[in-house]
């Protein structure tokens, strides 16, 4: 048989009904006697706390579970709402830092994040080692916005854990959101080495090598294919195809300083002309095959990288295929963003064919 659960409870101070004055100690009496008989008449043992604000009850069954594994087990098992009225009695009751530390994290995850930061500091005040709570802390502050804040609790938990690949993470986060790049990159680094299998790490070392730019772009590049070869039913990994697609289409003009491409004005109007007499449901097809293709990176600048299609026969490069796509796609919808960095081509295109697509 199992060990019976107890009863965790706090009410205002002011809604209990006495005729001594709340404050006093006849009214704190008066009180704990109430519910401690309340219990006993039950068989159970009942601790009982009374502030100016709330009068906390905690009651234990004989034989019944403990109440701190009590509610870690609610928090373990996802009933976050029914843990939360538990651990703010409990947190008012006794200095415990595990019990302040998940009373922060319970009212973070249910979107109390301001209402998180006084457990999660009164946590490291009773164990000023307790390297969670610094995490904890730093990632309320940070979604509060108080990123220069948060700084200083995420470095701390990494000092007293430097194996910590979160607490690098989220640093390495809070760093970049205040644009000190170069800074955060070696914690990203380091994130992503102690952590390879956490696609948020390898996803975050990829967008600061992205947002520093110049060279550092190729290996970004490489890092988002990674990303969607390792984490392919990941939201990430859409996350990643999308930015390596950003990042081809700047390459693409970048080998022309940034002017149009004729040789894709080219294609362009070559697929004008070849769909002209094509039913729309095959463009259809062709476009969608190869948009399922470029999810894997088509080799745009490289015309030696050869492609064929099931729904089109010929021999393509990377940017013929993402011509015929980019086309395909306005033919169905000209206001459509087909992500391929091409819209003045498309528009240079148009304009040679006479303005019709």
């Amino acid at each position: 048989m199992k060990p019976a659960a107890p009863e965790i409870f706090q009410v205002p101070t002011n809604e209990f009904q006495s005729a001594f004055k709340p404050g006093t100690p006849e009214f704190e009496m008066a009180a704990m006697t109430h519910y401690a008989a309340e219990y006993s008449n039950r068989g159970w043992t009942a601790v009982v706390t009374v502030d100016p604000d709330f009068i906390r009850v905690v009651a234990l069954p004989a034989g019944g579970m403990d109440p701190k594994a009590y509610v870690l087990g609610l928090l373990k098992n996802r009933f976050l709402e029914d843990a939360l009225p538990i651990l703010e009695a409990l947190d008012g009751m006794i200095d415990d830092a595990d019990i302040a530390f998940n009373h922060g994290i319970c009212l973070s995850e249910l979107g109390h994040i301001a209402e998180s930061v006084e457990p999660l500091e009164r946590a490291i005040g009773i164990d000023p080692k307790y390297v969670n709570a610094y995490v904890g802390l730093g990632f309320s502050l940070t979604k509060l916005g108080r990123n220069e804040e948060a700084e200083a609790p995420l470095r701390k938990a990494i000092a007293l854990d430097p194996e910590n690949s979160y607490a690098k993470r989220n640093l390495a986060a809070v760093l970049g959101r205040m644009g000190r790049m170069q800074e955060a990159l070696p914690f990203f680094r380091q994130a992503a080495s102690l952590a390879p299998n956490d696609p948020g790490a390898m996803l975050g070392l990829a967008q600061c090598l992205d947002d520093l730019d110049g060279d550092y772009r190729k290996e970004a590049d490489k890092i988002y294919e990674q990303i969607t070869n390792k984490f392919g039913d990941h939201p990430v990994a859409e996350m990643a195809r999308v930015a390596r697609n950003k990042i081809a289409g700047e390459d693409l003009h970048a080998t022309v300083d940034g002017k149009i491409r004729m040789d894709a004005v080219f294609y362009m109007q070559g697929a004008m002309e070849h769909f002209a007499a094509m039913p729309k449901e095959r463009i259809g097809k062709i476009a969608m095959e190869i948009a399922n293709l470029g999810r894997d990176g088509l080799k745009i600048n490289e015309p030696e990288a050869r492609y064929h299609l099931e729904n089109m026969e010929g021999d393509f490069s990377g940017l013929h295929l993402l011509c015929l796509m980019h086309v395909g796609f306005r033919m169905f919808d000209p206001e459509a963003d087909a992500g391929t960095g091409l819209d003045r081509e498309y528009k240079a295109a148009v304009a040679m064919q006479g303005g019709k697509a």
